[in-house]
């Protein structure tokens, strides 16, 4: 794992596959970290691209911007998705990528279509993976947001409790791709044991709702674009991605029945072929 600065912010950057090849850089979603991506999905995709993952601002063992863990949840917004681009941008830059495909989970996805939209340059592609439109806010079905909201004592603010993010995890899944429950276990222990930061998790949800709708900036994207979403997710409706996907000139989804929204091995196996078939038709076209 390598630091990476970009102006005052480090972040934590790790590269997988030949750096002779196509840059592909993946952008995560809400307080997920680097290690978070399967590597079913790395591996696929460092057989023919080189991979660059890394933590964004507040999460992992990147740059944090208030305390991870106290007594009292804080209320500021110190930042906002605009503000996380630009992190993704200076990052591509400060790596020496050029131009890159542009891969982003949920929150991620949000980024990477902003990334598109102001810095056409410096995107070759771009992949929504379980990701929304221009939409404003959250839109994680009313259960689902009830069910996180009451299940967060204030002693989480201070110590992780597994057993119980392990549950919550379980309410992203679809009716069909299911996480074996030891493997959504195994995963939030490993980020829990690498950097638990519930505050930094809180700052970006704010991030997300002080972004306000995007619409407009989706309808400048120029890039080549795929959405691949689940129509079983319960945390991003897939009518949601439709939508973004409408407002992309030339942008088209892909609809995997039953998936929902754990990013997870499972997952990568129901994502993995349309997404190679997207950056192999691009590549081809390219030579």
């Amino acid at each position: 794992m390598a630091r990476v600065a970009v102006g005052d912010l480090e972040f934590a950057v790790e590269r997988f596959g030949d750096p002779g090849r196509p840059p592909i850089l993946l952008v995560q979603g809400l307080a997920q970290q680097l290690i978070d991506w399967p590597w079913a999905l790395i591996e696929a995709l460092a057989a023919i691209h080189h991979v660059v993952v890394f933590d964004n601002r507040d999460t992992g063992l990147s740059a944090k911007f208030g305390p991870c863990r106290s007594d009292q949840e804080g209320t500021d917004t110190p930042y906002t998705l605009f503000d996380m681009a630009a992190d993704t941008a200076g990052l591509i830059d400060a790596l020496g990528l050029g131009r890159v495909h542009l891969l982003g989970y949920s929150m991620g996805g949000r980024i990477a279509q902003i990334v598109a939209a102001r810095h056409p340059d410096r995107v070759r592609s771009l992949t929504c993976l379980m990701s929304s439109g221009g939409q404003a806010g959250v839109l994680a079905a009313p259960h689902i947001r009830e069910a996180l909201g009451a299940a967060r004592p204030p002693e989480l603010l201070r110590a992780p409790d597994i057993d119980l993010f392990t549950r919550q995890a379980a309410l992203f899944e679809g009716d069909a791709w299911v996480t074996p429950e030891a493997e959504l276990r195994a995963r939030i222990a490993a980020a829990v044991a690498r950097g638990y930061c519930p505050l930094g998790s809180a700052r970006q949800i704010r991030a997300i709702g002080a972004a306000g709708d995007r619409s407009n900036l989706l309808r400048r994207i120029t890039a080549p674009t795929l959405f691949i979403h689940g129509s079983a997710d319960p945390v991003v409706p897939v009518e949601a991605a439709r939508a973004g996907a409408a407002l992309i000139p030339g942008a088209r989804i892909e609809v995997i029945a039953g998936l929902g929204h754990n990013l997870s091995s499972t997952a990568a196996a129901a994502a993995i072929p349309p997404l190679l078939g997207f950056l192999g038709g691009l590549e081809a076209t390219a030579v």
